[in-house]
């Protein structure tokens, strides 16, 4: 798995999070998160990858850096697309939230546009293609919600509490505040969405 690291709170102690990120293949970090892997793992990010705005000279040992000056997709698109272009398809991202309420919401929707799952402190954020039927483990219990970002979604559902079998999302935030009744829920969209979970196994904060 290659770890993408924003520049947003760094994963705790004792987090699922945390130890994803610190055993993974590779570490491609987001500008300044470069940096954050250093102090806070001791671990040099493979690549760093951005405009370098925020990353100075805290530059990390033996990591490679790979400046993008362009500026019409911000540095967490950087680095998915610098991946992609090397092959790699198992992505996964760390950090994308906290800190500042606006760059987490982008995150969460350009992660969405990507089609790359986002590991948060025992919760993910996982994207689901226009007509893919996605099923998640889960608990009887656990929260899920969905964001729609486009208003002409329609979205099949299993294991949910409140179906979403024919509903109309006005908003992107009407089909949030869910629950699962089961060991699994399922869903199946017209348009992607992006769907707020707790992984089953993984710790809750």
């Amino acid at each position: 798995m290659t770890a993408i690291l924003a520049n947003g709170d760094f994963p705790r102690e004792g987090t699922d999070a945390r130890e994803m990120l610190a055993n993974a293949a590779r570490i491609v970090a987001c500008d300044g998160a470069g940096a954050t892997l250093w102090k806070e793992l001791g671990r040099a990010a493979d690549f760093i990858v951005g405009d370098m705005d925020s990353l100075g000279a805290d530059a990390p040992p033996r990591s490679r850096i790979v400046k993008i000056t362009e500026q019409e997709t911000n540095d967490l698109e950087k680095a998915v697309r610098f991946c992609r272009a090397r092959g790699w398809r198992e992505l996964l991202i760390f950090g994308a939230t906290g800190k500042r309420e606006d760059h987490a919401i982008a995150n969460v929707f350009r992660a969405l546009d990507l089609g790359v799952e986002i590991v948060c402190e025992g919760a993910r954020f996982s994207p689901v293609a226009a007509g893919a039927c996605a099923v998640f483990p889960s608990r009887r219990g656990d929260p899920v919600s969905i964001f729609a970002p486009d208003p002409a979604t329609r979205i099949s559902s299993t294991g949910l509490e409140w179906p979403l079998d024919g509903l109309a999302f006005p908003n992107l935030y009407c089909a949030t505040l869910n629950r699962a009744l089961a060991d699994s829920f399922s869903i199946l969209p017209t348009r992607a969405v992006a769907v707020f979970r707790v992984p089953r196994g993984e710790m809750r904060t």
